[in-house]
């Protein structure tokens, strides 16, 4: 079986190939984090790509899911995850633990920003900080090629939907299409195809897919 995972930011997993449809590219930044006591990560490449992570020691750490909060441990960073691994838990996780206030995202350009404007909304001191741009190569040819008889692919971005479906998408494939989340199935259905919401950091994630 042919499994296909889009991510730039892959946790290697016995059985599934790698295949990314865009580059991450840093983007120079400025150090907000002086006077705030949380800091939010939404996804391991704005820890990879976060230039002042040696100022983060005394603050308080939120990754957005497994993936992040790994990115974070590799530098010797400690975090608190929340229990659904998506903006909507992390305001979940807002609402329930702590009152939001002199909060730093940390995220990649065009990222989503409810995180934002949910502490904004509620009277919170936030800021956001992009460190990184997601393009998109000059040639998917060979990338194509490499996608063809996939029996399965993994999206984890909605970037990777767009590209995939727009540059390229053949109609007589036969391949079942996994999301990460529910906005990214509703990406995958925007171009009229169905799509399973997985949960992506299970140990039985193979299994899963090869079941459905």
């Amino acid at each position: 079986m042919k499994i296909i995972d889009t991510s730039t930011n892959f946790l290697f997993k016995p059985g599934i190939n790698n295949i990314p449809l865009f580059a991450i590219d840093k983007i120079e930044h400025a150090d907000l984090s002086s006077g705030k006591e949380f800091v939010i990560f939404q996804s391991p490449s704005a820890v990879k790509n976060y230039t002042f992570l040696e100022k983060l020691a005394n603050k308080k750490i939120i990754a957005m899911g497994p993936g992040t909060q790994k990115a974070l441990h590799e530098k010797g960073l400690d975090s608190t995850l929340p229990e659904k691994y998506s903006s909507t838990g992390i305001i979940k996780y807002l609402e329930s633990d702590f009152n939001a206030n002199n909060v730093l995202i940390i995220k990649g350009e065009d990222g989503v920003n409810n995180i934002e404007e949910y502490i904004a909304r509620h009277g919170g001191d936030v800021e956001s900080i992009s460190v990184y741009r997601r393009n998109v190569f000059e040639d998917y040819t060979q990338i194509g090629n490499d996608y063809l008889n996939a029996d399965a692919i993994i999206f984890t971005s909605t970037m990777a939907v767009k590209i995939y479906f727009e540059k390229i998408y053949q109609n007589k494939v036969d391949t079942r299409f996994y999301s990460i989340s529910n906005r990214i199935k509703r990406k995958i259905q925007e171009y009229g195809l169905k799509a399973i919401t997985l949960d992506y950091f299970s140990d039985n994630l193979l299994d899963e897919i090869k079941s459905t």
